[in-house]
């Protein structure tokens, strides 16, 4: 799910960016005392050059036309779309398949049983459930039943701490409050452990101000796959550092469209990537997916999701054929592979 909120916060992500001015003041470049008015006006107008020469080419490029997975699905008994429906939206617009999150489980389940090539089944709880006493999550043995019979293949998505916030038309106006479950809850860590050892990945949602909970719960389950849900809708930097950090992190790109998290859009307004997200999908184009996030009735249209799907188009389009191939759907079938036909 997405949220739109920024929250200022004296957190390890935080530090990141505090950090890293730091280290820019304290280590200036070689020569900077000699950077003559001409020079400077030079590196100026290289840069400017530089960036129209990277826009250009990523308008000449198009858009990406390869495979795609949508990593980050929600379908919910509650809302009356079925897997059909589903399956009918993404065939318009050009989506192999997703990472379904079924609430209850069970929706993910029969829906992987309809399209057993389409879907893959993770276990959600409701939004405000991760540690209810009736969550799945809570249940060992219950949790390791599902697992080991294949009946979910991963968790999530696990709804932890999450800003209040309200959608536009297009979600039709649907709000819901803040959430304030910490990601290191020691019953949700037993539960990443679980998810360990069947190679069960977990998406998790936690806001990037609250990115140090989310690394204490990654480092406790060092052998889980972790997929950060909508990259914290942090920054290019904090989600760059928590990477580098934890070898066991991805990220996915959900809900950073103008349509779901406006603040946290990776695109510019003529349409380039912002260079700071360029760099960092780079950099790790093996650690990232993209994803509709479709959770509410009104996301369940063609329009919307052929819009979604051309904005992600058009972000991969923006980066070397193989780092979006990776992001565009490679990624996401390693973590989590669909059945065999």
């Amino acid at each position: 799910m997405c949220s739109h909120s920024r929250h200022p916060a004296s957190t390890s992500a935080v530090g990141d960016v505090r950090r890293a001015r730091q280290a820019r003041m304290a280590h200036p470049l070689p020569g900077a005392r000699r950077l003559t008015r001409r020079r400077m006006l030079g590196y100026v107008a290289a840069l400017a050059a530089t960036g129209l020469a990277q826009a250009r080419a990523a308008s000449a490029a198009g858009p990406y036309d390869g495979p795609l997975v949508d990593a980050h699905a929600h379908l919910k008994a509650s809302d009356g779309i079925d897997a059909d429906t589903l399956i009918g939206l993404y065939d318009a617009a050009g989506v192999r398949g997703a990472i379904l999150f079924g609430e209850p489980w069970q929706v993910a389940a029969d829906a992987r049983g309809r399209h057993p090539t389409r879907l893959v089944p993770f276990l959600a709880e409701g939004y405000s459930n991760a540690i209810h006493p009736d969550s799945t999550y809570t249940r060992p043995e219950g949790l390791d039943q599902l697992l080991a019979a294949g009946v979910v293949r991963g968790l999530g998505e696990v709804i932890c701490r999450h800003s209040p916030f309200r959608l536009g038309a297009d979600g039709g106006n649907y709000a819901a409050p803040a959430n304030a479950v910490p990601p290191d809850h020691p019953t949700l860590v037993a539960a990443y452990r679980n998810a360990a050892e069947y190679g069960a990945p977990v998406t998790v949602h936690q806001e990037w101000f609250h990115a140090d909970e989310l690394e204490r719960a990654v480092r406790a389950a060092p052998s889980t796959t972790f997929v950060w849900a909508h990259a914290g809708h942090g920054a290019a930097t904090v989600v760059r550092g928590m990477l580098d950090r934890n070898p066991n992190l991805m990220a996915d790109l959900s809900a950073r469209t103008p349509w779901i998290g406006p603040g946290t859009v990776l695109l510019r307004a003529n349409g380039t990537l912002a260079p700071e997200w360029a760099a960092t999908l780079r950099d790790h184009a093996d650690r990232f997916t993209i994803g509709l996030d479709l959770f509410v009735p009104s996301h369940y249209r063609q329009g919307y999701v052929s819009r979604m799907v051309e904005y992600y188009r058009a972000l991969l389009g923006q980066l070397a054929p193989d780092a979006a191939a990776s992001i565009g759907h490679a990624n996401a079938e390693r973590i989590a592979p669909f059945a065999a036909a």
